[in-house]
């Protein structure tokens, strides 16, 4: 079969993005199948997989559909209070984005709490669990590495607070907003310990673009509970917010981080990304 994976979406946000758009795309390629990246336009002849549409203005959703091409829309955001990321201005969900899903194939979620969501509106949704694929090992990590944690992600106050307390306390991280890939994973060959903090208390899923990857990886990562139904920490060490500092410094003065991050590694690799689209495809083209 043929596939091209769309994004419409900021560039920024599209370097985020890159790590599961290859995860889908690797994945799909070892089944056999043909699969191109288009980013910001659909293609006739192949069915289109589509990421970040809520980014395209209520008026631009319809075309999609109207476009008689092959679709299916890939979610990775929050679906909860018939909004997206409890943002009423982020999108009109309920009269654009919803009706865009509803009009594709199926839907596929990144996030395992929203298929609830998709059963309510009688969306055919199938969960995307992310696996282990041996391209996306990628991070070239330092012998000596001289930074204690490194953190990318959309930066909130919460973040920013915990940040500080870390600094404070006298370890040396590095924290990116947004930047491109080759940029970040300099980074996170550089750190020790791989950060996965809550943005804000509303949002209570795992994230898995910044747990997945990381995994992938050999990264230790150090993460707050989340909600997971999908069990996506048990590649992490989980601490609350309060005893970060007290988690750093046992990974890092005692070494324990090699370990962690080996321990990820092996976890995620009995999850082959090749497993996960095989699953998916056969419950999505039933």
């Amino acid at each position: 079969m043929k596939f091209n994976i769309s994004y419409f979406g900021p560039e920024a946000l599209f370097h985020l993005r890159r790590d599961f758009i290859l995860a889908m795309k690797y994945g799909l390629e070892d089944l056999g199948h043909d699969v191109v990246l288009s980013g910001l336009s659909l293609e006739g002849g192949r069915f289109n997989l589509v990421v970040g549409a809520y980014f395209l203005p209520p008026a631009e959703l319809p075309k999609i559909a109207q476009s008689g091409v092959q679709f299916a829309h890939v979610n990775t955001e929050v679906i909860a209070q018939d909004m997206l990321n409890f943002n009423p201005q982020k999108t009109d969900f309920m009269g654009a984005y919803l009706p865009s899903m509803r009009a594709g194939r199926f839907v596929w979620d990144v996030i395992m709490d929203n298929i609830a969501e998709h059963e309510r509106y009688q969306n055919q949704a199938h969960f995307l669990r992310w696996g282990w694929h041996p391209k996306l090992e990628d991070i070239e990590h330092r012998a000596e590495k001289d930074l204690d944690f490194y953190f990318f992600g959309m930066m909130s106050q919460r973040r920013q607070a915990i940040i500080q307390a870390l600094t404070k306390r006298g370890f040396r991280g590095a924290v990116d907003h947004s930047c491109p890939y080759f940029l970040r994973n300099d980074r996170i060959s550089r750190a020790k310990i791989q950060l996965n903090i809550v943005q804000e208390t509303k949002y209570t899923h795992v994230n898995s673009f910044r747990i997945c990857y990381l995994a992938n990886n050999r990264c230790a990562i150090l993460s707050e509970r989340e909600t997971d139904p999908a069990n996506y920490l048990d590649l992490a060490r989980i601490a609350d917010a309060e005893h970060f500092g007290d988690a750093v410094a046992d990974l890092v003065t005692r070494d324990q981080w090699r370990r962690q991050g080996e321990e990820a590694y092996e976890k995620f690799r009995a999850v082959p990304m090749r497993d996960c689209m095989e699953k998916l495809l056969e419950g999505s083209f039933q």
